[in-house]
């Protein structure tokens, strides 16, 4: 009897952690394609990662956020399966800002004040010296959880292009 319980809180424990696991995946990943990890926040069922991009010339970090949205409890992950939110947020710094660059970082900002988030929509933001791009896509946590290389695989796929897909939009941003 105490093995059949013990067998239910493991399952049941490997269920709530999978967005714990896939963020390790990421890492694996990221760290793979050059990318050094520099911070982790981690909340009940969202983490966020920030990396350091040495190796790109455009990049200076990377943040990835998992937030995961169904399949922590067995009724759901049955019914709706483990979706979670993957946003990429991709940022730029310059050492100085024009006045030209104050009047864009302008235009952008009432730009997205009116721009309604759209899933898979490519969001800019300015901060002071940085500039960011964004994005959020809706993922299956078990088609990247326990697949092996190809999981690895399909996720820096994801995770790669998305950056790319980032980095354009971001390219004429780069001041010297």
């Amino acid at each position: 009897m105490f093995g059949i319980i013990s067998k239910f809180a493991h399952k049941s424990e490997m269920r709530e952690s999978k967005d714990e696991m896939l963020i390790g995946e990421i890492v694996r990943a990221m760290s793979r394609d050059g990318y050094v990890s520099i911070s982790f926040q981690a909340h009940s069922d969202r983490q966020l990662v920030r990396f350091y991009a040495p190796q790109n010339e455009l990049l200076n970090s990377v943040c990835i956020t998992l937030d995961r949205k169904t399949g922590t409890g067995m009724v759901s992950a049955a019914l709706l399966g483990s979706k979670a939110t993957l946003q990429i947020m991709a940022e730029v710094k310059n050492k100085m800002t024009d006045p030209d660059d104050l009047l864009a970082m302008f235009k952008t900002d009432l730009a997205n004040l009116f721009k309604l988030p759209v899933v898979g929509g490519i969001k800019l933001n300015h901060e002071m010296n940085s500039v960011f791009a964004s994005v959020t896509k809706i993922i299956e946590i078990d088609n990247f959880i326990g697949k092996g290389e190809a999981g690895t695989a399909q996720l820096m796929e994801i995770i790669g292009g998305t950056i790319h897909e980032l980095s354009e939009k971001l390219k004429p941003y780069k001041r010297a």
